[in-house]
């Protein structure tokens, strides 16, 4: 992952400021043209926006398009969009903390989710900065910033914070909190103590896959003033605190298991001293096959500006669907079992490239990984059929190509 280009936020049209959280709404009518929206943190205003990436995903312009007045003016601070039938965005609210659901276009409230009670007890503005919904519209995602107050200390100099990550599940256009898994945020990037340095998770990002990337923000008084980094957030073997035992706080309960975190990228927005990165939202997809993020800066102090932010996430492709470092007739089979899944499907389970779909991209790109190991011989795979597998398994039993899947993430 890296970060592309930062532009400032053309505003002559629609004023804006304090943008927060931000998500995709899909191509702009504006032809070559993207469009997003992103929530105000005061004044009850949702600012709609033109994005142009170019084909490297850099951004060519960044303009304000229209604004839509919100029936309740709070702190709003995320954002996830629904699709176009229903033509809704739910916000993250960060003092009571809350979700809401509003029509994009009238600004009406359209429901409340119920939030676990464990949740009132957030520290001081370090409620819900997050909110992230899955392309298949079947799952959103949320945090506290910083520590409940029953779960344990605030981020430090010295030592990170852990937080809360909420499932809300989506049925339909009804939404219920499930699981909830304990996140530590790193510590805070600067060792001095004096200003107001802290260190938080201020948004989330669903990827068409199922993965969670999660955005972070710390602030200090050393260079750069503001640090973001992005990390994968990995659910394997990590305690689902929703239970009873959890249901007060964390401290002094059973002993639990946090997420695992990968950084994939460390450093400051705007490439320089840093900017105040609140928000973060999956964009459209480049010609090379890798993602674009988009990123929005609030400009509530004087050292942030209106700007947005784009990054390139790899697609990160690979066969090797067993993780075994081997590409075989094994693979081959995880993708025959997933053959024709059209939203949410798991890298394990034959989604190569992935989009969220196992097809037959999916399956060009295991017989070009296997192709390495027989001297790029034409592997042309008919339909899936009980005789392909037999003849796959009988010419590749003794066939493996070693392939290396991890990241090497971006360091500051």
């Amino acid at each position: 992952m890296s970060r592309i280009s930062s532009l400032a936020l053309d505003t002559s049209v629609v004023a804006a400021t304090e943008l927060s959280g931000v998500t995709y709404l899909g191509p702009s009518p504006v032809s070559g043209k993207h469009r997003f929206a992103a929530v105000q943190d005061s004044g009850g205003q949702l600012i709609s926006f033109d994005v142009e990436f170019s084909a490297a995903g850099a951004l060519t312009s960044a303009a304000t398009v229209s604004a839509t007045t919100l029936a309740a003016s709070l702190d709003f601070e995320g954002a996830a969009y629904t699709n176009p039938m229903r033509n809704s965005v739910f916000l993250s609210e960060e003092n009571n903390p809350g979700v809401q659901e509003y029509d994009l276009a009238t600004g009406s409230l359209l429901q409340n989710i119920a939030i676990p009670a464990v949740f009132t007890n957030i520290a001081g503005n370090r409620g819900f900065e997050s909110l992230a919904r899955n392309p298949a519209g079947t799952v959103m995602w949320t945090a506290n910033e910083e520590a409940l107050a029953v779960d344990g200390p605030l981020a430090t100099s010295s030592a990170g914070s852990p937080v809360r990550l909420l499932e809300l599940a989506v049925a339909g256009n009804t939404v219920s909190a499930g699981r909830q898994y304990v996140y530590q945020v790193e510590k805070i990037h600067g060792s001095l103590t004096f200003g107001s340095p802290q260190s938080g998770l201020t948004d989330l990002v669903a990827l068409p896959d199922g993965t969670l990337l999660a955005l972070e923000r710390s602030v200090a008084v050393t260079s750069p003033l503001y640090l973001n980094r992005i990390f994968e957030v990995s659910f394997d073997l990590a305690t689902d605190v929703s239970v009873a035992w959890y249901s007060s706080g964390l401290i002094d309960q059973p002993a639990y298991v946090s997420v695992g975190k990968e950084l994939l990228w460390a450093g400051a927005a705007d490439g320089s001293n840093g900017q105040n990165l609140e928000g973060l939202t999956l964009g459209p997809r480049l010609p090379n096959g890798n993602w674009t993020l988009l990123g929005v800066v609030d400009d509530g102090d004087t050292l942030s500006s209106n700007t947005i932010v784009s990054f390139e996430l790899s697609a990160n492709p690979s066969a090797d669907f067993d993780g075994d470092n081997d590409i075989d007739a094994v693979d081959f089979l995880a993708w025959q079992r997933g053959f024709g899944i059209s939203i949410e499907a798991a890298f394990s389970s034959g989604d190569a490239d992935r989009d969220g779909d196992i097809d037959q991209d999916d399956l060009a790109y295991w017989e070009s990984s296997l192709a390495i190991a027989v001297g790029g011989v034409d592997l042309a795979v008919p339909e899936p059929s009980s005789s392909v597998t037999t003849c796959l398994l009988v010419l590749l039993s003794s066939i493996t190509v070693r392939f290396r899947t991890s990241r090497h993430p971006q360091q500051p």
